[in-house]
């Protein structure tokens, strides 16, 4: 599996977890219902099976959270949540690294979601584009993937 080519190693350590991960049993978010298909300490990807725009990738990582299932911290700004650990992995300003989002929406109702100019990663043969929002402005559509994956700017 190829994921980025400038993230070498790296991201071939990563692809091997990734083969060999299912996705764990559900959580219901509002009506949306969404699965983690990988939970390490530097990457969590989400699949979204049912869909509720009304919530957002910050509430179903909040519900994850509350399970048991992984840990976040961060804190609100009038821009949203700003996400600063995942799993016990902090960003590190210093080392400019960072929990960057991926995901595999795009547009929807005129509002674009991803841009392949903030980067691209690939997880399942599909490709993800860096997030036009954070985790609290990313609504949860069926059939979309949204990855964190701990990296460099």
């Amino acid at each position: 599996m190829k994921l980025m080519q400038k993230y070498g190693a790296a991201a071939a350590a990563l692809a091997s977890v990734m083969l060999f991960s299912a996705c764990a049993e559900g959580a219901d978010i509002g009506a949306a219902r969404a699965e983690v298909c990988v939970n390490t300490p530097t990457c969590v990807v989400v699949e979204v099976t049912a869909g509720d725009e009304e919530k957002s990738l910050y509430d179903a990582l909040a519900v994850f959270a509350e399970r048991g299932e992984l840990t976040m911290d961060g804190s609100w700004s009038q821009y949203g949540f700003y996400l600063t650990s995942l799993n016990g992995t902090d960003a590190d300003e210093g080392k400019q690294l960072y929990w960057m989002v991926y995901t595999s929406l795009e547009e929807r109702d005129g509002v674009a979601y991803s841009d392949p100019s903030y980067g691209t990663w690939e997880y399942e043969g599909k490709q993800l584009f860096g997030a036009s929002y954070g985790v609290s402005g990313l609504p949860l559509v069926a059939g979309e993937w949204y990855a964190l994956v701990y990296q460099s700017l």
